[in-house]
Order: structure tokens, then sequence, then C-alpha cells
């Protein structure tokens, strides 16, 4: 028996045979081609290749289809396409030389920015780049095949292999690398498929069918399990089934607390495939929906009725649960449309979301009209502004929506007059001025995953400094507490839609805000409901006075895992 700790990634518990998958290098001919035509014709056809093999991709999960369009992107670069080609014009390199080299420069120079985002997007380059590569050489060269139930044990995986796979056989999944951050980490997550990342070399210890106990919470892996262990884990699995059934049968209760405090639980989407997960999981609406992921497809943009559509059929579905809240586009940083070139030391802090939209205002208008034109059909469409930094520009952004809004009334547009306005609450600036910003907005939504990284200066997805990365960081603990009471004292609702929304763990402290409303993935709402209703709303304000007082964020955590051993958890 073996055992080993790794980072749990993506909670719940399996025992299942391995399937081992370890990487070999691509095996490319690195033979000059005199016949820069011929091979230009094959990188063309290729191109069209793998992007049909990206459609016929079987996404089930709004996470699924947002890394897909992650990787059209990276697919379509145009600074990437030109440096194959030129590859192929001018050092006369075979189609797939010119790929194979292009990915790995493109990719070696995101890797010397740093770990973390810049080390995700060289990742990515690299799967679109096999994506290609395969589409040249007429084979499948990352298909892995599952054919029974297994724990899928690999060195690494790549997003796309893991839309290759029939997921209805994959019960686990170890791999030796990865953190919670990386977008294997979340597709896992979102298939609810218990995995455990950064085991270093487990991969080189396991034979094909060896017995493997995993348990993606707290980040253990038993390799050759012994009787005892192995009934364990098996208890483990089976409670964990029991509870999930339990918890659906709940999903129509409110999240109240003990006490009566009522906190609504709304889904963060990114297309209309997520809202019949946030129906079923008993959502109150839609917190988060993320419309740049739409933008991304290749037609979105220049099809202004197909944007209609699923802006009213999103309303229109959604109108006997809650208010449906489109974010605009969130473009920039690793979200860029095709042909878009970002050339930026740091593209996330830079020409993306509000920035992007005031230089493309025609873009932007149509998007704001058909937002208009959907809360037609309802009065609980809300519109929020990501990335804003401070008044200036929120008055920017504001003056612009009522432009776009007048033209709406001179040209017979029918729309919600009262329509509800909030913004994003996700850097520094816009915190520590939450008190200004109030007096301009019918609602606030904090984006916790970039306000922790902004104030404490740590890069979630940076496994070097994974450590610092803490969401109880006494200044983030504080910036959350002053948003939640400048929202408050000017009569304005405040929610959250980051990852510490849908962490069941952190309630006891956003219940003891008063956060009005929290938005997470379909999966994560039926636990926090449970949770919810066995909390306390004045002890858990109580708890909070006390958390605050604490000096950094180990005390924090030590307090807040004390307070779930005796209030928190069944």
């Amino acid at each position: 028996m073996i055992q080993k700790t790794g980072i749990g990634v993506s909670p719940g518990a399996v025992v299942a045979e391995a399937a081992v998958l370890r990487h070999t290098a691509l095996s490319i001919e690195h033979i000059p081609s005199d016949d820069t035509e011929g091979e230009l014709s094959v990188l063309s056809s290729a191109y069209d290749s793998a992007l049909s093999s990206l459609d016929s991709l079987i996404a089930v999960s709004d996470d699924e289809k947002s890394m897909l369009a992650i990787l059209r992107t990276m697919l379509s670069d145009p600074e990437y396409l030109s440096l194959i080609r030129e590859n192929i014009t001018e050092r006369k390199y075979n189609a797939a030389w010119a790929v194979e080299a292009a990915t790995e420069k493109y990719a070696s120079e995101l890797d010397k920015l740093g770990d973390g985002y810049f080390s995700e997007r060289a990742s990515d380059i690299r799967d679109a780049g096999y994506i290609l590569i395969e589409s040249i050489q007429g084979f499948m060269i990352s298909a892995f095949h599952l054919t029974k139930p297994s724990v899928l044990v690999a060195d690494y995986l790549l997003p796309s292999e893991f839309l290759r796979m029939d997921r209805q056989y994959l019960k686990g999944l170890c791999l030796d690398g990865g953190g919670k951050a990386s977008h294997m980490a979340i597709l896992a997550r979102s298939a609810d498929i218990p995995a455990v990342f950064a085991l270093s070399d487990f991969s080189s210890m396991v034979e094909e069918g060896a017995v493997i106990a995993v348990d993606g919470r707290d980040g253990t892996v038993v390799l050759d399990p012994q009787r005892k262990v192995l009934s364990e884990y098996r208890k483990r699995s089976d409670a964990a089934a029991r509870d999930e059934a339990e918890l659906k049968k709940d999903a129509g209760l409110p999240a109240e607390t003990l006490d009566g405090y009522r906190i609504r639980l709304m889904c963060n989407i990114e297309g209309l495939e997520g809202i019949d997960g946030a129906i079923a999981s008993g959502s109150e609406g839609i917190g988060l929906f993320r419309t740049e992921f739409l933008a991304l497809q290749s037609d979105y943009l220049e099809n202004g009725e197909k944007m209609d559509h699923v802006y009213q059929e999103a309303v229109e579905r959604m109108s006997a649960c809650g208010p449906v809240t489109f974010r605009t586009y969130d473009i920039g940083g690793d979200k860029a449309l095709n042909g878009m070139k970002i050339n930026e030391e740091n593209p996330i802090l830079g020409w993306r979301a509000v920035r992007f939209c005031m230089e493309n205002r025609d873009m932007f208008r149509r998007q704001l009209v058909s937002i208009l034109r959907a809360s037609a059909y309802s009065d609980s469409v809300r519109i929020m502004f990501p990335m804003i930094s401070g008044s200036e520009e929120l008055r920017e952004v504001l003056s612009f929506f009522d432009e776009v809004k007048e033209e709406c009334r001179k040209n017979g547009t029918a729309f919600d007059e009262n329509i509800k306005i909030g913004t994003m609450i996700e850097v520094p600036s816009a915190a520590i001025t939450a008190d200004i910003l109030a007096d301009y907005v019918d609602f606030m939504s904090i984006g916790t995953n970039d306000l922790i990284q902004y104030t404490i200066a740590v890069d979630r997805g940076n496994e070097k400094i994974s450590y610092l990365y803490r969401p109880l960081h006494p200044a983030v603990l504080r910036l959350l507490k002053y948003v939640v009471d400048s929202a408050k004292a000017k009569g304005v609702t405040v929610s959250m839609c980051g990852e510490m929304a849908g962490d069941p763990d952190y309630l006891p402290i956003l219940v003891g805000m008063g956060f009005d409303e929290l938005s997470m993935s379909a999966h994560s709402i039926l636990e926090s409901k449970k949770r919810i209703r066995m909390l306390d709303k004045s002890c858990c304000t109580r708890f909070v006075n006390h958390v605050l007082s604490l000096s950094d964020a180990a005390s924090v955590e030590e307090a807040l895992k004390e307070f779930l051993d005796t209030y928190g958890k069944a």
C-alpha cells in the first residue's frame, strides 16, 4: 500500500481500477520542404479540420464550453498563425514542423513571463498546437479511451483530451502536476469528478488495473489499499452519493438561516446550456451571465438576431426563478476575439472589459441594445459592468448606456425603463471607493477571483506562491466588509459571484457580513443551501466581528475551522 498527498481540487471519494496515461513526445519529421504553396495548403486544410474537431467535441457544462472557446481563441490567434506561415514560407519547414516550432516558441515566451496565468496560456497554446498537428498528420495524437469505470492516473491531461473522453467511465482523476486554479481542476469540478493534483511522480508508480482510492476533498490517494482502507473509502463514496440524493430533495427550500435571514442563491452561466442545471438546483436567478463566451463564437457578433434570441430566451426560461444578470463583455486577457491582437505584458491588467468595449462602441452598443430588448420581456433583467476601477470610469460607461437607451426610445425599441444597473467589484480601487460607486448603481457584485489576487499580489494560478493565496487574509476580509457596509448604507444590493461564494465553508463569514446574494455554479447551490439553513445569522455576525480583529490569515482559518466544527457542518 502506498499513500500520497497532493492538492484536492475536486471533492468526492471513489475507489476504482487505474487507467494510466503517460504522454510521449510527438513524432514529427523535421524535413524541409520547398513546396511552400503545398505546405500552406496542407496547413489551411488542417486548420479547418482542427476547428471542426473542436466543434464536434461534446461540452456538457458551461465550464467545458468555456474551455472550448479558449482553445478556439488560441487556435485562431493571428500572431500564432502568422508565425506558422512564416516558418513555412521563410524557413521552408513542412507544415507539422512549422506548427510544432511556432507552438513551442509562443508557449516558451509565455512561460518566461511567470507561472499562473501565463503558464495556463502556454498550456492552452500547446493544446491548440497538438490539435492542429494531429489534423495535419491525420491521426489522433491525444486519443485516450476508457472502456470501464476508472480512475485516470496521468502525468498531465490536456483539456482537449478530457473533452474527447467518454466521461461516463471517468470516476476519478490523479495528475502529477497542476493546481486548484488550473483549467483541468475547473473541468473536474464542473463534472463532479473527484480529483487530486500535484502528486509528483505518482503516474510512474501505478500499473494499469491497480486499485486506487481517491479523496478529492483532503487530497489523498492510496495505491493498492489494504482491506480496512478500501472499506473506509467505499463508505466515503457511498455517503457522498447519499448526501447528494438528500440535497436534491431540498432543492425547492429557501436559503434561510435558523433566525430567518434570507439569502438569494443564484447561478453563474455562460450560455443557455447552463439554465437547465440552474433550475434543477433551485437557483433563484442568474447572478452572472458571462456574455463574452458567446461572443467568442465565430458568427455571434455578426448576427444580432442570434444575440437577441439568446438573451430573450434566457430571460423567459428563468422568469419563474428570478433575475438574469448580464455582465457585459469581459473581452481581453485570455478571452480574445478572432483576429484581435493583444500584445501586452500583463493583459489581465490591460485592455479588457469596459476598457475594450468603450473603444469598440459599435460592438458594445449592439450588446446593450440586445440586453435592453430582453428587458422588455421581464422586469427582472439586470445589467452589470465589469472591471470598473472607480467612479469616473463608471460614469463614462453609464453615460454611454444612457445614449443607447435614448437611441432605443427614438427607434421605438421597447425596454424596461427601470432596468437594474450594477457594477463588478474586482479591483481594490473599486472596493475602497464602494461608498462612492454605490451612488450610481442598484447593486454591486464582488468578483473575488480577481479581487483577492489583486489585493494580496498573488497570482492564484502560480504554484510557487500558492501558499500565499489566502481568501481569508485580513485585508481581503476588511475589503469585503467595507463593500457590504457601503452598499447597505446606500440601500444597494450586494452580492458575490467569485469562487469564494461557491465554497460552503466560507458561508458563516458571508452570512455574518450580510451579503444579500451569492452566485455560484449549479452544483454548489444545494450544499450551500443546506449549510445556510443550519446557521444562525446573529451567531455568524458575532463570529465575523471576532475574525475581523485577528491579525493574520492562519488565525482566521483556525477560527473558521473551530466554528464549522461546532456550528457549520452536518
